[in-house]
């Protein structure tokens, strides 16, 4: 089902939007996560029977992202989130999962750390804990 992939990647999106400390933008993307989460049918099937105005009738979707749901279902993928990946290619579902690391912490230790994962969290050198604090080095 399309509906995983698209709420993995609509939260993501959020995430991201939050590092770049954009306001309103991230809440939009999280309801349409809580849309998808809800909706018994696959997305696809709704597109096809449907068009862009079914994808309207989701919870959450307005036509911004129901265009987004509509290119990732013709092409596999949603641009601006390819962007934005391009941008700061961290992996967020590892760091996300960390206790106490949210998502500004996310941005400060790609952009002043180079950390994109928990492998180069974990090798982080202990020069660093003043940034982090002991706890993640421990």
């Amino acid at each position: 089902m399309a509906n995983q992939e698209l709420i993995r990647i609509f939260s993501e999106i959020a995430i991201f939007l939050k590092m770049e400390e954009i306001p309103f933008k991230p809440k939009a993307y999280e309801k349409a996560v809580l849309g998808l989460e809800t909706l018994v049918r696959d997305v696809k099937e709704i597109y096809e029977r449907e068009g862009t105005d079914g994808l309207k009738e989701i919870p959450g979707v307005g036509k911004n992202i129901a265009e987004k749901i509509k290119e990732y279902l013709k092409t596999g993928k949603v641009k601006s989130y390819e962007k934005l990946k391009r941008k700061m290619p961290v992996s967020l579902e590892e760091l996300i999962a960390v206790e106490g690391i949210g998502p500004k912490m996310i941005k400060d230790l790609w952009f002043k750390l180079k950390i994109k994962n928990l492998k180069d969290l974990e090798k982080a050198p202990r020069a660093n804990q003043n940034f982090l604090g002991n706890s993640y080095f421990s």
